[in-house]
């Protein structure tokens, strides 16, 4: 054997193994002693490296070789277990079954003989005393005794846990055989600090002590070993990453290649056609040797190891120290073992799974008590808020005050970088073990605000912690505003009155903050809730703001700058306020009110297509946040510009895409708004079955008590109108403006209800009546934009003078542009060619009426709106039954039957029996209703029963919608008379 070793340096097959890249240099030496120890020249060979080198390997090859070789072989395997025994290697090596019987028993006895616990567990080398003198000699006759017949390799691996009387006899043997044929060939663990520095003191002293070192695998070695797995092909492909992975370990690179190997074994898994060459570290070879590695490594390096992990960044080794009470200098220690490994890179985990298999081999308990002790050790150093809430989440528990204050700023930084879920969790982990009740009422309306944007129905279930925490006075002015606001967009009216009472009850009034906090609500309330506000003056009575925050076009009176701007009649500077918000107003929770008055400003400032680019804008913004709430809002002005431009089809669109984001039951009193746009659209569309579908949306009976149930009124109105249920129209447009005028919102240019009335009244033959209502439309804020005038203009045309109307139109017609009111035009041009029909100027009647085609084309409208016929175009045929009238305790005094098929039947349902016409007119409302059906003249009838105009007409309306009628020659059927020959005007 030794001949071999001597002629060949080692054994040739072993050394071209692939499998000993980068160690043949190390093989070759050993092999060379043994050559040595074969011609009586002994020695000892201590190799050393980190863990997961490959030492116990190598030791494990060596041997194997030298025992074919015909060497003796006596091995022993020290355990951190047994490092308390006494003499617990030197009996593991005499106990070999390679060492003959007799010479077992020898030492077997000499072995005994030695005084238990001469030596303590922790002994190093010293003093030897004379029994273990003895032993020692009659050990080393054995060895000599047993090299007669041929060389000896004592292999003794993990020396690092030898116990010392062991240690004691190695070195007394490795004094004394010099001459003999015995390699005595130890393998240990370098660590930092060297657990027996007297032992190797001692045993580099001697010149027979060879010293081996086995470094971490080096780019080459790591080509090799893959090439001699996977192919060379694979081994170009890989190298790289797997070097990067490994750090050089031939531990983590052999499991890499095991999982490798795993992963595309022909009938496993199947594989993708180009595996990425980026390692998994998540299968089972990985994580066994990553946990060898740890428990193998000193004891220190485990627990630093577990801190890097659950600190995601190796951070200061002070850092880690005051998390796990060591000295940094251990630390520096446990850090530099770690890395010697391959296990650790100058920052981190080489390979990201390493760290959450280290958490997963950590016990449940200990890993969320290193999570609290890392969090208060990050708190301690300064850390920010989010780091240290990570911590805290991780671990499960918040147990001490400052980290629920941690955890509610982290929430606050998170939801500001769009990560809501993250917000969430800290939050809830926070409400967890928040003992505080004023705390906790911060937390509880801080998660509420979060869920808020993704749900209005779901953050209700805030509501009553915080109704408990408003009573007991823990609510500050902002959460208060929180709750009221919640409260009203789910029409609980009662609840945020008394909401507001407590409130102020509290001196909200009297602290600055809340006081702002408080005006900020009650404006935004004047205008979109104005019912609650009416007795102290509504929207537009409320006063400007004054002070350091009116300068600021962002504050948070935006909402009444813009709307005292409008109730003046201002829209260019109310639009150019609006814009400069819109500018720099940054979108989030607290700006939405803001961002969403200077939309509506811009929409009644007659800039649609301005509106409707920021609401473009505005929606890929929220989209991107995740936030249905803010997304939803955003829709539904974008619908409502697109009405306003006449483009119809992308109002449709818009409002339908609001209508998905969210469920109707979280739309509270709001759903008014896209069900307002898409009833309008669908309705001058000519899809009557769509807008029925919308009426019959059900709906919060508190719609109407907000500003969101004017623009319902409103667009049902037009839904009456347009499929000729003219009395039904003028019920809504009526109930419309009593609200509005009650609220202080009688704006044309936000709800424009008089000019529906108009046309609802034209179609009655209610000509005096409609101009009244056109005449004093003129006379309100706003109606110097183009659009609200335009169409103002053309119902005054259309109730004076045949010969007048051609002029006022063409005025409309030159007033409104085709980019922000084209249905509007078209509307003013079919008008137009039939104001020239009645004069009798065919030429420019063919010409306004072509106009008014394509213009009602491009509005996406069909074709009987424009075809001759007067104001009113009603559908060829009406749809069967719609959705009812809102309640009368909903509308003020506005009749819940004002149709005959308006009670809610399904459609096809058999019409329920009408009451008899005696049992629902007054008598007077019965006297006009006989003459008018009969063909008298209004102005005849006045005449004859001694009223006014006006006083007739006001009597007909009331007996339009008792009887459910559209036109005088429905009266005589409905009053059982005779019909006359012809209609009186």
């Amino acid at each position: 054997m030794a001949q071999v070793w001597s002629r060949a340096g080692g054994n040739m097959d072993v050394l071209r193994s692939p499998d000993y890249a980068e160690r043949k240099t190390e093989l070759a030496a050993l092999g060379g002693l043994l050559t040595e120890a074969g011609a009586g020249r002994g020695s000892v060979a201590l190799v050393s490296g980190p863990a997961g080198s490959g030492k116990t390997h190598l030791l494990q090859t060596f041997c194997k070789e030298a025992e074919r070789s015909g060497a003796l072989l006596l091995t022993a395997v020290a355990s951190r277990a047994e490092s308390g025994l006494p003499l617990g290697v030197m009996d593991q090596l005499f106990r070999c079954e390679t060492l003959p019987a007799e010479l077992r028993r020898r030492a077997t006895a000499l072995l005994a003989g030695e005084p238990a616990g001469s030596r303590g567990p922790d002994a190093g080398p010293g003093t030897m005393n004379q029994p273990s003198v003895e032993v020692a000699n009659g050990l080393r006759s054995i060895l000599l005794e047993l090299s007669d017949r041929g060389p000896v390799v004592v292999g003794i691996d993990d020396l690092q846990y030898a116990d010392g009387p062991s240690l004691q006899m190695l070195l007394f043997l490795q004094r004394r055989m010099k001459t003999s044929r015995v390699l005595l060939l130890l393998a240990e663990l370098s660590t930092v600090r060297s657990p027996h520095p007297v032992f190797h003191a001692e045993l580099f002293r001697q010149p027979n002590c060879r010293k081996i070192r086995l470094d971490l695998l080096t780019r080459s070695g790591v080509h090799s070993l893959i090439e001699g797995r996977l192919g060379p092909a694979k081994a170009r492909e890989l190298t790289e990453a797997y070097h990067a992975a490994s750090g050089g370990s031939p531990l983590f690179l052999t499991a890499l290649l095991d999982d490798h190997e795993a992963a595309h074994r022909p009938g496993g898994e199947p594989a993708a056609a180009e595996p990425s060459t980026t390692p998994t570290a998540s299968e089972a070879a990985f994580r066994t040797a990553l946990t060898d590695c740890l428990y193998l490594a000193e004891p220190s390096a485990l627990a630093v190891a577990r801190a890097v992990a659950a600190l995601g960044t190796a951070g200061s080794p002070a850092l880690i120290g005051h998390a796990l009470g060591m000295n940094t200098s251990t630390v520096e220690h446990a850090i530099a073992s770690l890395a010697a490994t391959g296990l650790l890179g100058p920052e981190d985990f080489r390979h990201p799974a390493a760290r959450t298999a280290v958490l997963a081999e950590t016990p449940p308990d200990a890993r969320h008590d290193l999570h609290l002790r890392v969090a208060a050790a990050l708190h301690h150093a300064g850390a920010p808020p989010g780091p240290v809430a990570e911590q805290l989440r991780a671990a499960e528990r918040a147990p001490e005050a400052w980290m629920i204050n941690i955890l509610r700023e982290a929430a606050r930084g998170a939801l500001a970088a769009g990560r809501r879920g993250t917000a969430c969790a800290y939050l809830d982990l926070a409400l967890k073990d928040c003992a505080d009740r004023r705390q906790l009422a911060a937390l509880t309306a801080d998660r509420m605000r979060i869920e808020w944007q993704k749900s209005p129905l779901k953050a209700m279930r805030h509501v009553e912690l915080l109704w408990e925490a408003l009573r007991a006075g823990h609510l500050n002015g902002h959460d208060a505003g929180l709750l009221t606001r919640g409260l009203l967009w789910h029409g609980r009216y009662r609840e945020a009155r008394e909401a507001l009472a407590l409130w102020k009850a509290y001196g909200a009034a009297a602290d600055p903050e809340e006081s702002e906090e408080l005006a900020a609500l009650t404006t935004w309330m004047a205008y979109s809730h104005p019912s609650l506000m009416t007795s102290s003056g509504g929207a537009l009575a409320t006063a400007p703001p004054t002070g350091p925050d009116a300068a600021r076009p962002f504050g948070r009176h935006a909402v009444s700058v813009l709307y005292r701007l409008l109730a003046d009649g201002a829209g260019e500077a109310a639009a150019a306020r609006a814009e400069a918000i819109l500018h720099s107003v940054v979108l989030g929770g607290a700006t939405l009110e803001s961002l969403h008055a200077a939309l509506l400003t811009l929409l009644c400032a007659d800039h649609p297509d301005k509106a409707a680019a920021w609401s473009d804008e505005l929606l890929k913004e929220a989209e991107q946040h995740e936030a249905p709430m803010w997304q939803v809002v955003f829709a539904t002005m974008r619908a409502d510009a697109a009405f306003r431009q006449g483009d119809m089809a992308t109002a449709v669109r818009h409002g339908e895409a609001a209508l998905a984001r969210l469920p109707a039951s979280a739309w509270g009193v709001a759903i008014g708004s896209p069900l307002a746009v898409l009833i309008l659209a669908t309705t001058m569309m000519g899809r009557y079955d769509e807008a029925v579908r919308y009426i019959r949306q059900p709906v919060p009976d508190t719609m109407f008590e907000a500003r969101y149930g004017l623009h319902y009124l409103n667009a049902r109105g037009h839904f009456h109108l347009a499929t000729g249920r003219p009395a039904a129209a003028l019920t809504d447009f009526e109930s419309c403006g009593r609200l509005a005028t009650a609220w202080r919102l009688d704006l044309p240019a936000l709800i424009p209800w008089r000019a529906g009335a108009a046309e609802a009244a034209l179609a009655l033959g209610l000509k005096t009546r409609a101009r009244a209502l056109v005449e004093e439309q003129l006379t309100r804020p706003g109606t110097g934009q183009p659009r609200t005038r335009g169409a103002t203009l053309r119902l005054l045309a259309a109730t004076g003078a045949p010969e007048d109307r051609p002029g006022l139109l063409r005025q409309v017609v030159d007033l409104l542009r085709p980019d922000t009111g084209r249905f509007e035009l078209a509307r003013a041009l079919a008008d137009l060619r039939d104001a020239h029909e009645a004069l009798g100027a065919r030429e420019e009647a063919a010409d306004a009426g072509r106009r008014a085609a394509e213009m009602m084309a491009s509005c996406q409208v069909p074709a009987e709106w424009a075809r001759p016929g007067g104001v009113v175009r009603p559908a060829p045929a009406a749809p069967a039954a719609v959705a009812p009238v809102a309640p009368s305790d909903a509308v003020p005094d506005a009749p819940s039957d004002a149709a005959s098929d308006a009670a809610g039947r399904p459609a096809g349902a058999p019409e329920e029996r009408r009451p008899p016409a005696a049992e629902v007119l007054s008598d007077a409302e019965r006297r006009v209703a006989e003459l008018a059906a009969a063909g008298v003249t209004n102005r005849a009838i006045g005449r004859k029963l001694f009223i006014t105009v006006s006083t007739v007409e006001q009597h007909l309306t009331r007996v339009y919608r008792k009887l459910d009628v559209s036109r005088r020659r429905d009266l005589a059927a409905r009053l059982g008379l005779r019909a006359p020959d012809a209609e009186s005007a």
